[in-house]
């Protein structure tokens, strides 16, 4: 049986459930020519071309093996002095190009616009589902134990708060409710002000690393126009200049820095729709700042008791970001 258990000693929910059987090796199932492998949730695609089939650009599709599933029904209950929710909510692929060799360092930046764009559709549709809490838009790049495959995000959708999410959400607001100024407006202000931990400033974004950067060349991208939903604030002008951005720091990390392991995690406001206490999250359009996260390799995260130690200053990582800078 597959359960979210609360530890009620840490505050940290944990899902429980049997450990997946792996089918065998085979062909791709997200390659042009093998779409009938896969139900298609959405896709862009070439005019004339039909669902199920090829002509796609950007492709959704039902993760082989969900943490969290759409037909479970959302159970909440005690068990004794414990709290259990069963695991509803949904895992999707995004699969990100017919290309199976593509990587966001290899896509032209109207490839990665595409993606964006289908982030946000994603996003909006899977936000109408008031039993859906919260989304995580997540993109690993040779993770250590996975085989190279098909580039593709993957989205979680679960009937809980994401518990970083809340701890991000919790010091915002905290931050808000003293200052009654978005904390990540303010760090904003500071960063392009000192400009030693920026690597790239747009039109609309801010690339940067952080100033307490948990390993090496972590970087952060955020929106100069506050904004708490992503999928509320990408547009025809912002979405070219994001790809493009993008496409430039993947170059630079595969030409500059031998094309390392990363994480990329889309920081958002959860479902506003899915309130459970009054007044919850009744500031969050004014503290809360959606962002993007890449951590290189992650799993070499050197920390202690929870605290993590980053051996290069990130002063230090910015220079080397800039002067490697790939584009203009």
């Amino acid at each position: 049986m597959e359960e979210l258990r609360k530890d009620p000693t840490r505050g940290r929910w944990v899902l429980v459930r049997p450990r997946a059987k792996l089918g065998p090796d085979g062909a791709c199932p997200y390659c042009p020519g093998a779409e009938s492998a896969t139900t298609e949730i959405a896709a862009y695609r070439n005019d004339g071309s039909t669902p199920n089939g090829a002509g796609w650009t950007v492709r959704v599709v039902p993760a082989s093996d969900p943490y969290f599933r759409i037909e479970h029904e959302l159970i909440r209950e005690g068990v004794g002095m414990f709290d259990m929710i069963t695991p509803r909510g949904a895992g999707e692929l995004i699969v990100e190009s017919p290309r199976h060799d593509d990587t966001l360092a290899s896509m032209e930046p109207g490839q990665i616009e595409a993606v964006l764009w289908m982030y946000r559709d994603r996003l909006l549709d899977l936000k109408k589902d008031g039993q859906i809490r919260d989304i995580l838009i997540s993109r690993h790049h040779k993770k250590p134990g996975v085989s190279p495959h098909h580039p593709y995000s993957r989205i979680t959708a679960i009937p809980i708060v994401f518990d970083e999410t809340r701890r991000e959400l919790r010091e915002a607001r905290e931050y808000y409710q003293y200052k009654r100024r978005c904390l990540y407006c303010d760090m904003l202000r500071q960063e392009l002000a000192a400009e030693e931990r920026v690597v790239k400033l747009s039109s609309a974004f801010v690339v940067l690393v952080p100033y307490a950067a948990r390993a090496p060349l972590e970087t952060w991208i955020l929106p100069r126009q506050h904004g708490c939903s992503y999928e509320e604030t990408l547009t025809p002008e912002t979405a070219p200049d994001l790809a493009r951005l993008l496409s430039q720091y993947f170059r630079t990390l595969a030409k500059s820095f031998g094309d390392p392991g990363y994480e990329l995690i889309l920081h958002n406001a959860p479902n506003l729709r899915s309130r459970i206490l009054q007044g919850e999250w009744a500031t969050i359009r004014d503290d809360y700042h959606w962002h993007l996260e890449v951590i290189v390799h992650p799993e070499r995260a050197n920390r202690v008791g929870g605290i993590f130690v980053n051996e290069r200053p990130p002063e230090a990582s910015a220079a080397e970001l800039r002067q490697a800078w790939e584009g203009p």
